[in-house]
């Protein structure tokens, strides 16, 4: 039976405003973002070239964004299991003294 660690509600308590604030920022970005409409398929071969290529460089800018995004959410959730590694173990330290003090007042 594994002994599972509690989740550091406190933690996560704390991080939320920045999560929201990170969200709505990148909502904002997306819904304000100019939207491009198809390639015309009529258009001169230069024209359509260029509009492929400005698509192009806005999904770049997305991906580059959301890497970003993704290096921070894992920062975030690398600090968050280093805690619970810490309070994991100095649970189970305190659980183990516990169970010592308590034989030391039985068998005393």
């Amino acid at each position: 039976m594994a002994i599972t660690a509690a989740i550091p509600w406190k933690e996560i308590l704390k991080a939320l405003p920045t999560v929201v604030a990170a969200a709505k920022e990148l909502w904002n970005h997306w819904s304000s973002r100019p939207k491009t409409g198809p390639v015309d398929p009529n258009a001169d071969v230069t024209t359509q070239l260029a509009s492929a290529a400005e698509r192009l460089s806005a999904l770049e800018g997305a991906q580059a964004d959301q890497s970003k995004l993704v290096s921070q959410m894992a920062e975030q959730l690398q600090g968050i299991a280093r805690r619970v590694s810490i309070a994991y173990w100095l649970g189970l330290s305190g659980l183990v003294l516990s169970c010592i003090a308590l034989l030391l007042a039985v068998f005393r």
